[in-house]
């Protein structure tokens, strides 16, 4: 199967094909034909059945590399292969790091509307802050907090939001009233 048309016109056979030729030396051109045809595949749910038992059967490592790399570049997740599951994974970690700065966004917007100055020094802070348990207990914090130290404070264990491991940028500065910590230091 060195032509497109000609695996476009018996996918299964050519599947069968790529398992019994997937030691040939020319297998990177045979896949990427067959990872072609495929994609022009309409129905959806049958290519991506296709693919992952085209994955699943090729005997070489070699050739299971090459066709994970094109699946990642022709199609859209399918759980239960290596390649759909990573996929699938990167998108989970793209939902959280969304929400992560979607909880950032209100944090610095209920500070605001508290009527605390922050400077941009605090905000970077906070839209720097990849921890969503910290942002969490920072945001509940700041809606009965009087100053940004309670709301910065380290965590204790009477927190409601379990303490996550600190690192230098997530521990307390100092501040008086409602203004931000590094504007007093000027």
């Amino acid at each position: 199967m060195s032509r497109m048309q000609d695996a476009s016109a018996d996918l299964d056979f050519a599947a069968f094909c790529l398992w019994i030729h997937s030691n040939d030396p020319g297998i990177e051109g045979i896949l990427t034909v067959m990872g072609e045809a495929l994609a022009q595949d309409t129905d959806r749910e049958a290519r991506d059945d296709l693919a992952g038992l085209i994955e699943d059967g090729l005997g070489s490592e070699h050739a299971r590399k090459i066709w994970r790399n094109l699946m990642e570049t022709l199609f859209t997740p399918r759980r239960g292969t290596i390649v759909g599951d990573a996929r699938l994974a990167g998108q989970e970690e793209g939902r959280e790091e969304g929400r992560v700065a979607g909880k950032a966004e209100q944090l610095l917007r209920l500070m605001e509307r508290r009527g605390f100055s922050l400077t941009e020094k605090t905000r970077q802070r906070v839209t720097t802050c990849s921890d969503m348990p910290l942002l969490d207990l920072w945001f509940d914090r700041a809606i009965d907090a009087t100053t940004l130290d309670e709301i910065f404070a380290a965590p204790s264990s009477t927190d409601r939001v379990p303490a996550p491991a600190q690192r230098p940028e997530h521990t307390a500065v100092p501040s008086h009233g409602l203004t931000d910590p590094e504007s007093s230091a000027n």
